[in-house]
């Protein structure tokens, strides 16, 4: 495709201005499409409320699912350098490994069991010399490849670079109904405006399945996670306890997550959700117990019915890219998303296997109703 004045219809529609789109829109770009971004920030837009782990190891799935997660939390040095050419921001990464918590003898037992080849156990010794905030703990697993970044400002980041980027033009509007034709693919924004261009790639998050004219529902629904910081930070890496989570930042807070609730499109914290979360945040850390955190809200995660991501063309519709549905991996698989939709979208071969996460995989059980978010059952 040929570069286009600021006139011409786009090669490209990213439909979604959070961490995915605009991964999207930069690498699209950046293999020379001219690319049309619309999107605005919505309440409880999941990109800036997240704690940015980068957590496969943990967070484990089997076979592709693993490779994929894995491969993605590899992209991420690299592309961070190539974030901070085009933006000028360093983007802080925490690879000092994630360490899950045993607080009693069944969980010392729990963990030792499931702890993978990659990992090492850590002694109470061992625990409390590594991380002395966790002299409390009994044991723990160290997975010393897993880490975390700071997601508030790698949107900051991707913002800039898109804005520099002149093949890059940004609209902010919201989309609520698309129309393929055998002339044309149109998006039709709430403002009225409408956008026209060769290809449109889905990246709206929770919102993915509230556009009309899609060519099927898409199995994405909005899932609430409450989240809590408090200032300071006792501890060099993130942490796993057995209820919840804690991150530290290089900005000094630690943040403490994360629920898991269906509320629609509510992206208001509850005295119940942070009640849950400062125990989470005592039985980590206990010097935070009694301790008012200084910080809390809430996001929407883009959960899928299989708890994996949605990614590539429709099998009806292949003008139509999707980018969505990576529920609790959002942050992690932002880079190499960006990476495998742009190969697509130049015909090329996608740098990582993404067949396994097709849309066409959920045909088959149609109707059966959207997997428990918290189980995955």
């Amino acid at each position: 495709m040929t570069a286009h004045s600021p006139h011409d219809s786009p090669d490209v529609l990213v439909i979604g201005s959070g961490l995915i789109g605009l991964a999207c829109a930069t690498a699209a770009a950046e293999r020379g499409l001219n690319v049309q971004l619309v999107g605005e920030t919505l309440a409880g837009e999941s990109s800036i409320a997240a704690a940015g782990l980068l957590a496969p190891s943990i967070e484990r799935d089997e076979g592709h699912a693993s490779d994929f997660a894995t491969a993605a939390r590899d992209r991420y040095p690299s592309y961070l350098e190539w974030l901070r050419e085009r933006s000028g921001i360093d983007v802080p990464l925490n690879r000092d490994g994630i360490i899950q918590l045993a607080v009693n003898e069944a969980g010392v037992r729990g963990l030792r069991r499931a702890m993978p080849d990659s990992a090492q156990w850590l002694d109470a010794t061992s625990l409390a010399t590594l991380e002395p905030a966790l002299s409390h703990g009994l044991g723990g697993v160290l997975h010393p490849t897993d880490g975390a970044v700071d997601n508030v400002r790698l949107l900051e980041a991707l913002r800039i670079a898109a804005g520099r980027n002149p093949r890059i033009r940004t609209e902010r509007d919201t989309i609520g109904e698309l129309r393929f034709s055998s002339a044309a693919t149109e998006a039709i924004g709430r403002s009225g405006a409408t956008y026209a261009a060769d290809r449109i790639v889905l990246a709206a998050g929770a919102w993915s399945n509230t556009i009309v004219g899609l060519p099927r529902s898409v199995p994405v629904e909005p899932v609430r996670g409450q989240m809590i910081a408090y200032d300071g930070v006792p501890l060099r890496r993130a942490v796993y306890g057995p209820t919840g989570y804690v991150v530290p930042r290089v900005s000094g807070r630690t943040l403490v997550g994360a629920t898991m609730e269906r509320a629609g499109y509510q992206s208001h914290t509850t005295p119940e959700g942070l009640a849950r979360l400062e125990r989470t945040a005592a039985e980590i850390l206990p010097r935070f117990a009694g301790v008012r955190p200084q910080h809390a809200w809430a996001g929407l995660r883009p959960i899928s019915a299989d708890l994996q991501p949605i990614l590539g063309p429709d099998p009806q519709e292949p003008r139509l890219l999707y980018a969505t549905g990576h529920s609790r991996n959002g942050v992690l698989m932002t880079p190499i998303t960006g990476d495998c939709i742009a190969a697509l979208l130049r015909d090329e071969s996608s740098p990582a296997d993404i067949t396994a996460f097709s849309i066409a995989r959920f045909e088959a059980s149609e109707g059966a109703g959207m997997s428990n978010p918290a189980t995955g059952a």
